[in-house]
């Protein structure tokens, strides 16, 4: 009979594109989260929802890096994120991602995430998300320095008023770092912190004066200052140098005098 003669049916599953083939050929290598995000920065952001719906989602290739540790690389996908996936899970991964840094003590990485939180958080607010915004001349917030004069005014101008929330949470995450480095006399990496994220350490020192920069004891502050900053060291004597020069702008006298004790400032002391 007719149905006989029928042949089964076979269900054709549709071919893969050129840009597929080549992104499975590319996750054979270590080196595909890196390779994904280089395109994406010299690709029109216009065209990030085809590679990515290729190369795989844009939040699932982020938390794979955060997961391994590869902050510099995850950096580099916030911006994606925010095309595709919106502003709210950007900022997110963001913040996510600056206190991991922080963590790790990696304060230039930090400074140009808390840049890209001031600035995309402005951006965001205005509705600003439009192609040309997003597009991978922008990957310079993450990828590149550049002064932060802009950034450390916009802090300070909103410290004198009601911080809007996602500025609130960065600055949040700052202070309590620098509240623990604080405590612990970290002091070499708090300069470092202050320096890669251009963290207003004389408001903090201001409003701290009393908290988690307040020395009990000069004697024994003395002792575990010096062990934690090595004075031996010319980076350690420019960190003290640096911070002595803060402790004298707010007339922090406990400070004042433990740091020019170990700088050997007599004519500091005696002012």
């Amino acid at each position: 009979s007719a149905s006989k003669n029928q042949l089964p049916q076979k269900s054709e599953s549709p071919k893969k594109s050129l840009l597929e083939k080549t992104c499975d050929l590319l996750r054979n290598f270590s080196e595909y989260m890196d390779v994904v995000v280089s395109v994406a920065r010299k690709t029109d952001g216009r065209h990030w929802a085809d590679l990515f719906s290729a190369a795989g989602r844009s939040t699932e290739m982020f938390e794979e890096c955060f997961q391994r540790r590869w902050y510099r690389t995850a950096a580099c996908y916030i911006l994606v994120i925010a095309k595709l996936e919106g502003p709210a899970v950007s900022q997110y991964c963001a913040l996510r991602l600056l206190q991991a840094t922080l963590d790790e003590s990696l304060y230039e990485l930090a400074g140009e995430l808390v840049r890209f939180l001031l600035r995309s958080g402005r951006d965001f607010e205005n509705a600003n998300t439009d192609s040309e915004k997003l597009s991978p001349r922008f990957m310079g917030y993450l990828l590149f320095r550049s002064p932060y004069k802009r950034q450390s005014s916009d802090l300070k101008s909103n410290s004198m008023k009601e911080l809007s929330p996602h500025i609130n949470s960065v600055m949040n995450i700052l202070e309590s770092h620098a509240s623990y480095l604080m405590s612990g006399k970290e002091l070499s990496k708090l300069v470092a912190f202050v320096k890669g994220t251009q963290f207003d350490l004389v408001e903090y020192l201001q409003r701290e004066r009393q908290g988690s920069a307040r020395l009990e004891n000069f004697a024994s502050a003395l002792e575990l200052i010096g062990e934690k900053l090595q004075m031996d060291t010319l980076q350690s004597r420019l960190d003290a140098e640096f911070l002595l020069a803060h402790m004298c702008s707010v007339k922090f006298k406990e400070w004042i005098v433990v740091l020019a004790t170990l700088l050997r400032r007599a004519e500091v002391i005696l002012v």
